[in-house]
């Protein structure tokens, strides 16, 4: 064999695996289609400017630390996380008012004791308690692999506390909204917690609200940018001994009764391992690398019917100027009934509405150095659909990043007109063409409740002998559901290799 090992996919999961594999003593290859590692958590440069390519936050920072610990080395020698707060600048579309959201539970109560006291103290229980909770219950959630429903079953048998919860912590984002708050105002603060995870208060868990908790707790920008935490993951991946290639597009799997047995790359390269690790897009991986015409009916049928998450177009600025912004990230302060109106009536019928700007960052807030001296980027993302229903994205990327850079100066940012040294646009078909992500949907699968864990792709490939996955397609979706999904597909290839850490 050329390798114990090889990985396809430099983002966050297969970084992480191909890191704890090679931590391992395992002969480790990650081979990456692209010319950076990162994939959707990359950064680029542009005209002197810095951008983040997709994600932009790094929440649950103790992830990166499990996985430094895991390999041996000091996180701090790799990534340096600098901490967001306020956490956002909230701009109420309604009139215009501008809400620093802190960072601690404390200070977002007292926003929300301006309205209503009660619920100001029942947030704070809430939070305190079951945001508690569910926090340490997400521990074991991240790091224990649910190949099949027995093994969430076990999951939830290891953490009891959670079952006598779970109407209030799995039942709908609304209706949960509507029982634990009075006023309406609170609602329209919590309300964005939902589209964050990829879908409206209608369709979304209840266990959203954990994020809330959890980026209280901490949420972070990583010095550097966040294609940072990645390079810095690919840096120890390679002081541990292994190997990287990019630009090496893996076209097939080399196939041998039903067992991976290495990849063929788009040149022709054939390289032999004893096992294969894959971040692709599940459907990517299964459909076109080890074909349809090795995957058992039941397989193809359960990949077609998983609904793809939201895909976005995100606008990248470069400016001669610092923006007037309280906090790194700005979000418009909507409610449920408006998220849901829009998901309804726009999104779902395939409509593209340039002025309905979910997120704008500016990494340089955080880090100046991202920019030229006395110069800031800055991007906005908006949900918008794979195929609109009005034209393809190649003929109308152009108004519609003219239309929402409009929006961003009318209600976020006035003024950044005037401002702008460099502009450009990413589509759902950019990303799709770039980083093969089928639709451009970020998070692979729709982020419903029943679409993550056991009812992800497994870990362990099921039809495919010494397979194994990671990445968004499987077990959470996320950043760190992928680094920690990265780390439990290296045990599970491991544990059939007779590996053993060092």
């Amino acid at each position: 064999m050329d390798y114990d090992v090889v990985v396809i996919g430099a983002g966050a999961g297969g970084l992480s695996a191909g890191a704890t594999l090679a931590a391992s003593g395992l002969k480790t290859l990650i081979v990456e289609q692209a010319d950076t590692v990162g994939g959707c958590a990359s950064s680029f440069e542009s005209h002197g400017f810095q951008f983040d390519s997709g994600a932009c936050i790094i929440e649950m920072p103790r992830v990166y630390d499990w996985l430094y610990r895991r390999l041996g080395l000091d996180r701090k020698e790799y990534i340096t996380f600098l901490r967001n707060d306020p956490l956002y600048e909230l701009v109420d579309i309604m009139n215009g008012e501008r809400i620093p959201f802190p960072a601690s539970l404390e200070g977002m109560a007292e926003i929300i004791g301006r309205h209503s006291p009660g619920d100001a103290r029942t947030f704070l229980d809430f939070m305190r308690g079951k945001g508690k909770m569910l926090d340490g219950f997400a521990d074991i959630i991240m790091t224990t692999p649910q190949g099949r429903l027995r093994d969430l079953a076990k999951v939830f048998w290891k953490y009891p506390r959670i079952l006598a919860n779970l109407g209030s912590l799995m039942g709908p984002y609304n209706k949960v909204l509507d029982d634990l708050f009075q006023h309406p105002y609170t609602h329209r603060l919590l309300a964005n917690y939902s589209i964050i995870g990829g879908l409206p208060p209608s369709r979304q868990s209840s266990m959203m609200l954990w994020l809330c908790y959890l980026e209280h707790d901490g949420m972070f920008y990583p010095r550097g940018g966040m294609g940072a935490v990645q390079r810095g993951i690919a840096r120890a991946f390679k002081d541990l001994g292994g190997e990287l290639r990019l630009g090496a597009r893996v076209d097939r799997l080399l196939m041998n009764r039903k067992k991976a047995g290495g990849v063929v790359l788009s040149d022709g390269t054939a390289l032999t391992s004893r096992a294969v690790v894959s971040n692709a897009n599940a459907k990517n991986l299964y459909f076109k690398m080890v074909g349809v015409e090795n995957l058992p009916g039941a397989v193809f049928k359960g990949l077609n019917s998983y609904e793809p998450s939201p895909s976005c177009t995100v606008g990248y600025l470069g400016l001669d100027y610092k923006p007037p912004m309280a906090a790194q990230h700005i979000c418009g302060l909507s409610g449920a009934e408006l998220i849901d109106a829009f998901w309804s009536g726009l999104y779902s019928k395939n409509v593209a509405v340039p002025q309905s700007v979910g997120l704008i960052t500016s990494p340089t807030f955080m880090d100046p150095t991202l920019a030229p001296n006395g110069c800031h980027s800055l991007s906005f993302i908006t949900m918008a659909p794979r195929h609109p229903a009005s034209a393809p994205w190649s003929e109308m990327k152009w108004d519609y990043l003219e239309q929402g850079i409009d929006m961003v100066n009318t209600m976020y940012v006035p003024g950044i007109k005037d401002h702008i040294l460099f502009k450009t646009i990413a589509t759902p078909e950019d990303f799709e063409k770039r980083l093969l992500i089928p639709g451009g949907s970020m998070y692979a699968f729709s982020m419903s409740i029943l679409s993550q864990m056991a009812f992800r792709p497994s870990n362990r490939s099921r039809c495919v002998k010494n397979l194994y996955l990671c990445g968004a397609s499987s077990h959470t979706g996320s950043v760190p559901g992928a680094v920690c999904s990265g780390m439990m597909a290296a045990d599970l290839a491991l544990e059939d290799l007779d590996g053993r850490w060092n």
